[in-house]
């Protein structure tokens, strides 16, 4: 007989596996997925948006696959408490209008809380690095100050 505390631990395990495979191979073509990973009044952040409820975190993804012409994850490292974890990660993306649509490489961290599925999800990542320093004259501005400042 499994022990509540082994049940506890595979259910976790197996939902942020879920939460890593869905972000590593997402598009606008898998998003019903999402129903399996949230709850329906999720909260979802990141640095520029807050988007409450699935329906809502749907748009929101909607909306960036349509947009990007590429978004891939590799994930680092992650640690884990009984209802959250934090998920270290690298992210790869395209965009026509960022970068001459060149690849864009970004450090972030997905921080989640969860019962048996999310119901908080927060996206820590630099914006500077993600856009501002690759557009055409605030990237360069960017460049600037950061050379000023000894970055």
């Amino acid at each position: 007989m499994m022990t509540q505390t082994s049940a506890q631990d595979t259910s976790r395990t197996a939902l942020i596996q879920e939460f890593k495979s869905f972000y590593m191979l997402s598009s606008n073509t898998n998003l019903e997925k999402l129903d399996r990973l949230y709850t329906q009044d999720v909260e979802f952040r990141d640095p520029v948006h807050t988007v409450l409820g699935i329906l809502g975190v749907k748009q929101y993804m909607r909306k960036l696959y349509a947009n990007s012409t590429e978004i891939r994850f590799e994930y680092t490292d992650e640690h884990c408490g009984d209802n959250w974890a934090c998920i270290n990660w690298w992210m790869t993306y395209s965009h026509p209008k960022i970068a001459r649509g060149a690849a864009v490489k970004v450090r972030g961290s997905s921080h989640i809380r969860f019962t048996d599925r999310i119901y908080f999800h927060e996206d820590f990542y630099d914006m500077g690095a993600m856009l501002y320093q690759h557009l055409p004259i605030l990237g360069r501005v960017i460049h600037f100050i950061n050379r000023r400042m000894g970055a």
